[in-house]
């Protein structure tokens, strides 16, 4: 029996474990997310980050859902970014790389981490999309009965824009079914959003491979792309999910997004394995 140490964090209410690499050299990364990240059973969190050096200040982060699927995800580099602080591995501004990709941030003195992600893509493609009637982008097109927009921003959404945000009983049953949609191959997020004003933007979470969720950065930063193209707007808004407010700013909704928060340490630990 082993003791594997690990760290607690958030942003904008979602949760992760984050290992070192170095600590779990050898061991099934999907089934250590499905241990440490159950509720009572483990430590309890929205995903698993696997964070390491890459070398030149720069750093490598994978991501596990709760049932041990691999994602993108964007509160997963600002929280990877602080830890890679936090250890002496990185400063100011570097490199975060996540299944191939580059994620630049930044670091401020007080603890603010902004990210940049590539353009969203609402090629269905790209998203992925596949089926009888899909074509080079679904907007505003029903899934399930429920209208929305398929985009990726690394990992796959659903943006439903709605009137106002579903109760339990819509929520709980129309979400994993879009999840798991046949139109969907590698299943999908879905973001129920509902637009406040022309600056904010509230949202209920359904994350694939994980549920009802208080914050997911790749799904607010979908919901900035879809709202700008759909309201002809750029600049800043504000997506505000059950965690928090997470500020958004694009030039145009095909231009690169950048998205800061403030990630938290909340505690730290280790678990028998």
């Amino acid at each position: 029996m082993s003791r594997i140490p690990f760290t607690k964090m958030q942003t904008i209410g979602n949760d992760f474990v984050v290992l070192d690499l170095a600590d779990i050299a050898g061991l099934e990364l999907s089934e250590l997310a499905v241990e440490f990240c159950t509720l009572h059973f483990g430590v309890g969190a929205d995903g698993l980050l696997v964070v390491s050096e890459r070398g030149g200040g720069d750093i490598l982060l994978r991501m596990f859902n709760p049932d041990g699927s691999e994602d993108f995800c964007g509160n997963g580099i600002r929280c990877a970014a602080i830890y890679a602080v936090e250890r002496g591995w990185a400063k100011g501004r570097f490199i975060v790389e996540q299944r191939g990709y580059d994620s630049h941030v930044e670091v401020t003195a007080d603890g603010h981490v902004s990210s940049v992600l590539a353009p969203a893509s609402f090629e269905t493609q790209i998203v992925p999309m596949a089926g009888e009637g899909v074509g080079e982008e679904w907007l505003e097109k029903a899934v399930n009965g429920v209208v929305g927009t398929a985009v990726t921003t690394g990992s796959t959404h659903f943006i439903a824009w709605v009137d106002e945000l579903p109760g339990d009983p819509e929520f709980l049953s129309k979400s994993p079914a879009i999840e798991n949609s046949d139109l969907f191959p590698e299943r999908t997020s879905i973001m129920w959003a509902h637009a406040v004003s022309d600056r904010r933007v509230d949202i209920r979470i359904w994350e694939r491979g994980g549920g009802e969720t208080l914050g997911c950065g790749t799904g607010a930063c979908a919901t900035a792309a879809a709202w700008f193209r759909k309201s002809g707007l750029s600049g800043s808004v504000e997506i505000a999910s059950p965690g928090g407010v997470l500020v958004v700013e694009m030039d145009s909704w095909s231009g690169e997004i950048k998205a800061s928060s403030k990630p938290e340490i909340t505690f730290t630990g280790s678990i028998k394995r």
